[in-house]
């Protein structure tokens, strides 16, 4: 037993150092989504009469779009670690299907957790820039200047958000991989059967993000996450233990 936790430690650090250095196109996707995030959030504008003669347009700086990106990107990043391709890769050093899970687990974490501390800094970038613009402008919620201590929050909870997401993703490629009938079945589950049960599948699924969406204790909204996580990585463990990490 002593013998192997070890060398089952040792794999895995290898391995996560291996992805950080093999998988640099996982960051540069992050980059180019947040980019895009912020040109979004520079021209979030809406106009409204406020007479017969008079025209209102409101110019806002929000860093909302950088931070929806970025949970696009986690969800995407979590499913690509589970495709085969992915998965050969571990066979660059000598492991099994654990060491395999815990430094796909680890390794995304990791992403998750720079995705959503540079999604929070992107939306500051992009509230910054916009004092400078000759034109009046709103700028929407608190940023590290004006509320240093609901910045550090907001971006807290926006790290456990991307890595929920991020275990999403991973969860459902786990499935995918699994079985290919995955794939037409969440396809009838959300954008099928809706049809034929009217709201319910919309009522479940919101629900299920009130359960996150609504909590504002970060200890409480931690805890959901980690038991949340820690789920969808066992299933993922579970269902592919007997897939060979090359086929």
């Amino acid at each position: 037993m002593y013998l192997t936790e070890p060398r089952l430690t040792e794999i895995v650090r290898k391995q996560v150092r291996y992805k950080f250095n093999a998988y640099t196109g996982v960051f540069t996707s992050l980059m180019v989504m947040q980019i895009i995030g912020m040109l979004l959030g520079f021209n979030s504008r809406s106009s409204f009469y406020g007479g017969s003669s008079m025209e209102i347009t409101v110019t806002t700086a929000t860093g909302d779009f950088p931070f929806i990106m970025t949970l696009i990107w986690a969800f995407t990043t979590g499913i690509l670690l589970t495709t085969t391709a992915y998965r050969n890769d571990a066979f660059a050093y000598v492991s099994n299907r654990m060491s395999h899970h815990v430094s796909s687990f680890l390794f995304l974490l990791a992403a998750s957790a720079i995705g959503g501390a540079t999604a929070v800094l992107a939306g500051s970038i992009v509230k910054f820039i916009s004092l400078f613009r000759s034109e009046p402008f709103l700028i929407s919620s608190w940023d590290i200047f004006t509320a240093p201590m609901e910045f550090f929050t907001q971006m807290a909870t926006a790290i456990l958000y991307v890595i929920l997401i991020a275990s999403i993703g991973y969860g459902i490629g786990a499935l995918v991989q699994r079985s290919k009938l995955v794939i037409p079945l969440l396809i009838l589950v959300l954008f099928v059967l809706p049809f034929f049960t009217g709201f319910l599948t919309f009522e479940i699924i919101e629900k299920a993000a009130e359960f996150y969406g609504v909590e504002t204790s970060l200890p409480v909204f931690l805890l959901k996450v980690a038991v949340t996580v820690a789920g969808l990585f066992g299933m993922a463990a579970f269902l592919t233990d007997r897939l060979e990490v090359r086929k």
